[in-house]
């Protein structure tokens, strides 16, 4: 009799304890999340259209899924699931490659690298399946430079360079280094990117020319110097 009323009230509280961690989750809620990576296509400014634009495998993407500021999870490239379950709440999904972890400490000197980020808010509901794309595209900006096709009848090309100045940065390209070299540069509320092309003509003189072309983060540029024979000058096309 005693053993028969201890499995009655073990069944009791089981039960007990099964509705309760019932209600706690329909109380919480939850809901799942489906997260698809897509990478946008580069802006290709003033340049040859064959020319290889920077890009990006969406398998190489960092991932994390905040809530305001706080982060609460995070993925290494090629390991977020197709379902990751949530609670109820509205979340930001970030996506980005290796570069966007460190183009802030990039050396004065160096020529830098595409960074790719892109975010995207969503909500999840209770016992309800989100799927969300997510965006990804250029970060910074990319330029480089090429000379034009006279530039090498009044110019001695291999004694030209040019500099690229931005953010504290300083990146110098020889004219080995034009057409196939980009240059990357954030570019910051405020700031510009200035450039210095310097060569030496026929005559042993050195020529200078510098600007401040107008770019954008997520594009990439190409500056084409030319020669004018009849007005005497070099330009820019920008």
């Amino acid at each position: 009799m005693k053993q028969n009323l201890l499995y009655l009230l073990l069944g009791i509280f089981l039960l007990a304890s099964c509705q309760q961690e019932e209600v706690t989750e329909n109380q919480s809620g939850y809901g799942y999340l489906s997260l698809k990576s897509v990478v946008a296509t580069v802006e290709n400014v003033n340049q040859s259209a064959s020319r290889a634009l920077p890009s990006v495998d969406k398998a190489a993407l960092y991932v994390e899924i905040c809530e305001g500021d706080k982060k609460v999870l995070s993925y290494e490239p090629g390991e977020v699931p197709e379902q990751i379950p949530l609670p109820i709440g509205t979340y930001t999904a970030k996506a980005y490659n290796a570069a966007y972890q460190t183009y802030e400490s990039w050396a004065e000197d160096a020529q830098g690298e595409p960074v790719f980020y892109g975010e995207e808010t969503f909500t999840i509901t209770a016992d309800t399946h989100t799927e969300v794309t997510l965006e990804v595209s250029l970060y910074n900006f990319g330029i480089t430079f090429q000379l034009g096709d006279n530039f090498g009848t009044y110019f001695k090309t291999e004694q030209t360079e040019l500099t690229l100045m931005c953010n504290g940065r300083n990146v110098t390209l020889d004219a080995g280094q034009q057409s196939s070299t980009y240059v990357y540069f954030y570019l910051e509320e405020n700031s510009k990117l200035n450039y210095t092309l310097v060569s030496r003509n026929d005559d042993d003189e050195t020529v200078t020319l510098s600007g401040t072309p107008e770019v954008a983060n997520g594009k990439c540029y190409t500056l084409i110097f030319e020669f004018n024979p009849e007005s005497r000058s070099l330009s820019v096309a920008e």
